[in-house]
């Protein structure tokens, strides 16, 4: 038997067990028992034409105050993740748990608890991670303490304090699966750590919805371990009342030295159509230090690019986005066929770039159906590469994707990415919901 022939039938086989789970639950009549099943099948020419598969089963029963959900990852040739949940409440106190296996490995991942509790205007977080580290030490635990609460005349304040652990953006934005932590071992200036000792880490404290005549602004200022006190940020953003100007800002003071990053924007709400702008600096991210005398001009204004958002044609919407400086960027382990051209960016926040695929195209154009109410939806793009080309347009790719809900329970879709005379990757997608 091939190997092909095994990963297939290990998908039948998976496919089959979530097949029954369902029969089982609706045959004994668990009322309370509702989910969804998600399939996506990724077919590309060439040998292996089943280029991948995702299959993922959203379970949530609710019983005697308690919230229960599961959910199970299958890829094309795996049981892939395994996701337990539990949350109730107990007067003041919320409580969450999370436990998330490896079935590959037969391990746990990480288990989380969170607790909240009110106290008249204040609230505390309570945050236990217990994780596997993945370096040979076994796991790891942190805790997390966040105070946080509403200020004598509007403004909001949140104290978190971290132990034994730090937040990890990718996780926590759900780009890739995790608990939104990263268990932090190793050496300091007070000693060596083993994954376990939820020694101190760091405290942030942070107050937003501040508010002058001129401006509305936030502060944050960071201690830690490490360093003692890393920085404090503010951040404002200035608006015009005679001229379409905006501007973010955000001053930043270190130990060492100050900076400051400009973020200009055009104000252009009475249009349909956005311009996005920068500042020409030494510095790719805008930063004005007083640091190196090498970053504190600013050359002029740069357009990077522009867009058309909400533009309805009949029975459909118009976007598109247009690059003038460098490429489109989006999401890593998002397919092109799923996005439209709002979903796409020019300039990634530089705290958040590492969570961004640089795409090769520098344009979008978007149709899509104007109501998603609607029991078809689609969408459908045209991308561009214009770079070292005299030509005005380039076509480099073409992607469209729909679904059809067949009924309250069962949706069909599919989707496929073309390039100029070659099927990129076509996909079906099957959704069930109980």
């Amino acid at each position: 038997m091939s190997n092909n022939e095994v990963k297939y039938g290990k998908l039948l086989v998976s496919a089959s067990l979530i097949i029954v789970l369902i029969l089982v639950v609706n045959i004994t009549g668990f009322s309370d028992l509702s989910g969804d099943w998600e399939n996506d099948l990724y077919f590309s020419p060439g040998s292996n034409v089943l280029g991948s598969f995702s299959s993922e089963l959203y379970l949530n029963y609710y019983s005697g105050g308690i919230d229960y959900t599961s959910s199970s990852l299958f890829k094309k040739d795996s049981y892939y993740a395994q996701t337990f949940g539990a949350a109730t409440s107990l007067g003041m106190v919320g409580v969450d748990s999370t436990l998330d296996f490896d079935p590959q490995e037969v391990r746990l991942n990480y288990f989380l608890a969170e607790a909240d509790l009110t106290l008249a205007d204040l609230n505390i977080g309570n945050t236990f991670l217990l994780e596997y580290t993945g370096d040979g030490s076994g796991f790891g635990s942190g805790y997390e303490l966040e105070l946080y609460g509403e200020l004598p005349g509007g403004p909001k304040m949140y104290v978190t304090n971290l132990f034994g652990m730090e937040e990890n953006e990718a996780e926590a934005l759900e780009i890739v699966r995790g608990s939104g932590y990263t268990i932090k071992t190793g050496s300091s200036q007070a000693g060596s750590y083993g994954p376990s000792q939820l020694q101190y880490v760091s405290t942030t404290i942070e107050i937003s919805e501040l508010s002058l005549d001129c401006c509305n602004f936030m502060a944050t200022t960071k201690f830690s371990e490490e360093s003692g006190f890393e920085h404090s940020i503010l951040e404002f953003d200035l608006e015009s009342e005679t001229l379409p100007l905006k501007l973010d800002g955000k001053l930043k003071f270190t130990s060492q030295a100050k900076s400051i990053e400009l973020d200009p924007k055009l104000d252009l709400d009475w249009a349909c159509f956005d311009v996005y702008t920068d500042l020409s600096t030494p510095d790719d991210e805008n930063l004005l230090t007083n640091s190196s005398s090498k970053t504190s001009t600013i050359g002029g204004l740069e357009i990077e690019g522009f867009g058309i958002t909400g533009v309805k044609l009949g029975h459909v919407t118009f976007s598109s986005l247009t690059a003038l400086k460098g490429n489109l960027n989006r999401l890593t382990d998002q397919e092109n066929m799923d996005l439209r051209a709002y979903d796409y960016v020019l300039d990634p926040d530089p705290v958040y770039s590492g969570l961004y695929t640089n795409t090769p195209y520098d344009e979008v154009i978007s149709i899509e159906k104007s109501n998603r109410g609607d029991d078809l939806y689609f969408g459908a793009d045209v991308y561009f590469d214009m770079s070292g080309s005299d030509s005005l347009f380039d076509t480099a790719l073409f992607t469209g994707a729909g679904n059809y809900d067949l009924s309250d329970q069962f949706t069909m879709g599919a989707g496929a990415a073309i390039k100029p005379g070659e099927l990129k990757n076509f996909r079906l997608s099957f959704d069930y919901s109980f």
